[in-house]
């Protein structure tokens, strides 16, 4: 059990499965949109579980190697020796995305999901601000434009007060 590719499948599956559960919540047919606000996170949630799946399989079947595999790259053997630890960053990258689905849950998608693409885009490597703001500002209105004016699915709105604020600003882009 020391495959640290077969941990990541698993490790990918309880995760797909966990915010499949979370998302059940929105799997109610709507007036305007018959299957419901849950439809396209199924989709998406769906194909992450094939290719977990894939992966997770294709660990057991029998792998065929040739004579050129046996040889070591030349860059393997320049890669640090920490390489394969694990760091703070590793484990935000798998936490952040939860975090934000609770959040937007309580908060509203319109109030959370700039600062989630932001966060998680500085997690992945971009340290120019004017990169994070310009790519995160802008794949937000691409997400704005895509959910509410192509495919009319409304998203999550927060609750209490947050639901007021998201109701005001969905009102302003309207």
């Amino acid at each position: 059990m020391k495959d640290r590719v077969t941990w990541e499948a698993l490790a990918w599956c309880v995760l797909i499965l966990g915010a499949y559960a979370l998302s059940l919540d929105f799997d109610k047919p709507l007036p305007h949109y018959p299957p419901g606000a849950a439809f396209w996170p199924h989709i998406v949630q769906f194909g992450m579980a094939i290719a977990a799946i894939v992966l997770l399989v294709s660990r057991f079947l029998p792998q065929t190697a040739g004579d050129e595999a046996a040889e070591t790259p030349e860059y393997i053997e320049e890669a640090p020796e920490d390489l394969a630890g694990i760091t703070w960053r590793t484990i935000a990258v798998f936490l952040i995305p939860l975090i934000w689905a609770y959040a937007m849950h309580q908060m509203g998608f319109l109030l959370v999901t700039p600062f989630f693409l932001i966060g998680f885009t500085w997690l992945m490597g971009v340290t120019r601000w004017r990169t994070l703001l310009a790519f995160g500002f802008g794949f937000y209105l691409l997400l704005l434009v895509v959910f509410y004016k192509l495919i009319f699915t409304p998203l999550p709105m927060g609750a209490g007060f947050f639901h007021t604020i998201n109701a005001e600003i969905l009102a302003v882009l309207q």
